[in-house]
């Protein structure tokens, strides 16, 4: 993808992915609107119009980032429904394809869009069935019925999105493997603990619900035949193509102690590993934690696993781009939140950028710093300032190695663009210490 700024089209070639996290429809349709009411007899027709509810709000722009072009994919991050509901499930599909405008014979079915399986989504009825596999079934049934592609069960779902020259290759994990599975619980009290267990579900009581799925007893996991299959798949994959991971949980513990142990990945080091040891960078996009948006890790010599949690979809979304070089090679990576501000308008956020082209970066080292030179020295510069007294360094395609440089030193944060999403004309360049 080729992103339009003004009325000139920049040089570097980009992928631009939607995240969007828990859905958690039957609740989200019943969130307040973004009014202060304190008056409960004032007009509800008057309220409607002078406010908004926040899951339409944040889904009309989603619709108008699809309609413009300005995204290669839609990723969600699982937790469509609560409490195993398949009724919500189903109705939180409906609202997405219909909403976004997804999913076979649509108006953007050519927009690629991927779903992974959350721990709200499953029926415990389901998984106390000898198959680990049954509690899926009907998730995939439903995904069929709406048009959209199946989530990953036991083995990934392997997509693309991008060019040939500049793309990514997404692999959907299940990260909902054990939720639910009595064979998690200790056999030495499996068979009385599951009784009491399934009696107090079966009251319906909405406490034990939420106490169930939210705080104990959900164990959720990756299968053992996943985790090889990535590990495979990241070492075949070319250079050239961006390795993207989608699961619904993080392969970290949030920083503020969370009293709920057995809703967290049991496998999540064997995963973390993995990936860390692939020996190339790689974007983890994960939903049910929303706190820590950006979190990048690596080995010491090796390239950055960069963690990003997506915030609940009635608060919001990230738009996850790609910036590649002109040879096709991953350069940086740019997490774009969208979040509402204290006045209730939904608004894109600061960028955050890290780098995605790890030791690749040699070819552009003596142009990079005769560029960061020039930025130290007049401390700020417009574009045109940069491109006079800086491109004679380079003998061809000036734009785009200077373009190049700038994505470079961003990641590196060792300058601040101003005006960044609008043409280079525009770029204000300031150098940082």
């Amino acid at each position: 993808m080729l992103i339009k700024g003004g009325d000139r089209v920049l040089g570097l070639p980009r992928v631009r992915l939607l995240q969007i996290g828990d859905l958690h429809l039957p609740s989200a349709a019943r969130t307040e609107r973004t009014v202060d009411q304190k008056d409960r007899t004032f007009s509800v027709e008057l309220r409607n119009v002078i406010s908004r509810q926040p899951i339409k709000t944040v889904f009309k722009r989603i619709y108008r980032m699809c309609e413009a072009g300005e995204v290669d994919g839609v990723l969600l991050m699982g937790d469509m429904t609560d409490f195993g509901k398949l009724d919500g499930y189903q109705a939180g599909l409906a609202y997405v394809t219909n909403s976004l405008q997804l999913g076979t014979g649509r108006r953007n079915a050519s927009t690629f869009c991927g779903i992974v399986p959350g721990n709200h989504d499953i029926d415990r009825n389901l998984a106390k069935q000898p198959s680990m596999s049954a509690k899926f079934s009907p998730l995939n049934a439903a995904l069929s019925a709406a048009g959209l592609g199946q989530i990953p069960v036991e083995k990934s779902v392997i997509g693309h999105v991008g060019s040939t020259d500049a793309g990514c290759a997404l692999v959907l994990m299940n990260s909902c493997w054990g939720c639910g599975a009595v064979e998690y619980i200790p056999a030495e009290f499996r068979d009385s603990v599951g009784t009491a267990i399934e009696s107090a579900i079966a009251k319906g009581d909405p406490k034990v619900l939420s106490a169930y799925y939210d705080r104990q007893f959900d164990t959720p996991a990756f299968s053992d035949a996943s985790i090889s299959e990535l590990v495979e798949f990241a070492s075949s994959l070319p250079r050239e193509q961006q390795l993207v991971v989608v699961a619904h949980h993080n392969l970290l513990p949030q920083r503020l102690t969370r009293l709920a142990p057995y809703t967290e990945l049991v496998n999540s080091g064997a995963v973390r590993s993995s990936l860390m040891e692939a020996k190339r960078p790689i974007l983890y996009l994960h939903g049910h934690i929303h706190t820590d948006p950006v979190e990048v890790l690596s080995v010491p010599g090796g390239d950055a696993l960069v963690c990003i949690s997506a915030p609940a979809a009635e608060s919001g979304f990230n738009v996850v781009e790609v910036v590649f070089t002109r040879s096709g090679n991953p350069l940086v990576g740019h997490v774009i939140p969208w979040t509402f501000d204290q006045s209730a308008v939904l608004r894109e956020g600061e960028r955050l950028t890290v780098p995605l082209i790890g030791k690749r970066r040699r070819s552009l080292d003596g142009g990079l710093a005769k560029v960061y030179a020039y930025l130290l020295g007049t401390r700020q510069c417009y574009w045109s300032d940069l491109l006079r007294e800086c491109g004679q360094h380079f003998q061809s395609d000036v734009d785009e190695q200077l373009q190049e440089c700038v994505e470079l030193l961003m990641a590196d944060q060792s300058i601040a663009v101003e005006n960044y999403d609008a043409k280079p004309d525009s770029w204000i360049l300031e150098a940082r210490i």
